[in-house]
């Protein structure tokens, strides 16, 4: 059987772990959350990226028809 004080130091050590647990859980999700919004960003550009890119074609096909 354990002792009060073994039982107290038991419960405290729990709740340390815990927190500690809890802590690590959040910087995590911070972390994927900002990765999500630069995976975003990311995407938006290449998109608009290709988008230009596709209009520069337009005008070089444009420009080589009129020659």
């Amino acid at each position: 059987m354990i002792s009060l004080y073994e039982g107290v130091l038991l419960l405290a050590g729990l709740v340390g772990v815990y927190i500690r647990m809890n802590n690590e859980v959040s910087k995590l999700k911070n972390r994927v959350y900002t990765l999500e919004q630069s995976k975003n960003e990311v995407t938006d550009m290449l998109k608009e990226l290709s988008e230009d890119i596709q209009e520069i074609k337009l005008l070089l096909a444009r420009k080589q028809i009129d020659s």
